[in-house]
């Protein structure tokens, strides 16, 4: 059997200094964005009006760490997010800067309404988190968190107790619950609602190249073998799912990507509730992973509408472009979440979340 052989080469980025690539880019986001404010010290972007909006309102942290950009500056602002907490590039932020963020988002001396913590399911960011919340529990602040692993390309054997991995389902979960939360909603129903949201949705990602990280100005890049994509390539360099060579058509890739999405019948990976009876509706949202451009994911993403509808999934919505990021490496993902049932009930109705998607946001990169 063939083996495949990597290889190096040099990549460049553009930095100053390797350590002080997340406060420069923070710096540079809150001058272009003036309605956001920017603790160096903790790395911690929030709303500028957090002080009088956290009084009688539910407060959401989105936090991972730094390389992902936009996520999750880039969602901070009215009815988004109301801060982000980044740690340094792939490592996740530390628990006294995440519990520094919990203090930021409530008043602690009068009535607070809660705040809602969200991240991707990597064991560093959980363990940070917890002990983050532990302080705070202790302090007296009221806090929910959900960590959300949206990655179909890790089964349910592979992923065990530990689940899957996270990759943009948070920013769909997200959107809806801080619409919530703007409206007034206690910390009960949004967190509800981020639960119901994660157990509806799943990604599936595919990469054209390794990533490199910003070490030092000129850093060596392991890359696929020739004419190789790798289906299922976590967003730091995990193992995928499967290399693939030759390289298939792009109608070939999204048929097999959105069948590992609704495919019910695989149990190890029917991780979205489907119904089958093809009254089934989605929001569908087309990530780049870094450097692949709009164009590209358009193609991807009428393939993908197509393909769900020969199965009787209308996508009602849908959105593209860089959210969930891996620097500047080469490829894109989708993300599909299936929307309430018309009879359903549970914690969202389909009007409800169609309001909440739809309802106009302030913030850096959310596409409108």
């Amino acid at each position: 059997m063939a083996t495949e052989t990597q290889t190096k080469r040099e990549t460049f980025h553009f930095i100053n200094d390797p350590s002080e690539v997340i406060n420069e880019a923070a710096i540079g986001l809150t001058e272009y964005h003036p309605n956001l404010s920017y603790s160096s010290s903790h790395k911690i972007i929030s709303r500028n009006d957090l002080e009088t909006f956290r009084e009688s309102h539910v407060t959401t942290i989105g936090f991972a760490g730094g390389g992902h950009e936009p996520m999750f500056s880039g969602f901070v602002g009215p009815s988004f997010l109301s801060c982000s907490v980044s740690g340094n590039i792939f490592a996740s932020p530390t628990a006294s800067q995440i519990f520094e963020a919990i203090k930021l988002c409530q008043p602690l001396h009068s009535p607070s309404k809660g705040t809602l913590i969200v991240c991707g399911n990597y064991t560093g960011d959980i363990l940070n988190a917890g002990l983050a919340i532990t302080r705070a529990t202790a302090a007296g602040y009221k806090v929910r968190f959900t960590p959300i692993g949206d990655d179909v390309a890790v089964g349910k054997k592979k992923g065990g107790k530990v689940g899957r991995r996270g990759l943009s389902g948070h920013i769909v979960g997200l959107k809806i619950v801080c619409a919530l939360a703007d409206k007034g909603e206690g910390l009960d129903r949004v967190g509800d609602v981020m639960d119901y949201i994660a157990g509806n949705s799943g990604t599936i990602a595919v990469a054209f190249d390794r990533v490199a990280l910003p070490n030092s100005i000129v850093t060596d890049i392991s890359t696929l073998p020739a004419a190789t994509i790798e289906l299922g390539l976590g967003c730091h360099g995990e193992p995928g799912l499967r290399s693939i060579s030759p390289i298939p058509s792009p109608e070939d890739l999204t048929k097999e990507m959105i069948s590992l999405l609704t495919n019910t019948s695989d149990e190890d990976r029917a991780f979205i509730p489907f119904t089958n009876s093809g009254n089934d509706q989605a929001i569908l949202l087309v990530n780049s992973s870094g450097s692949t451009s709009d164009e590209v994911l358009a193609a991807f993403a009428e393939l993908a509408i197509k393909y769900l509808k020969q199965q009787d999934i209308t996508v009602v919505r849908m959105t593209l472009g860089p959210m969930v990021t891996s620097l500047k490496q080469s490829g894109f993902g989708f993300t599909l979440w299936k929307l309430p049932g018309k009879d359903e009930k549970g914690p969202l109705s389909l009007r409800e979340a169609l309001e909440y998607w739809d309802r106009r946001v302030e913030t850096a990169a959310w596409r409108q």
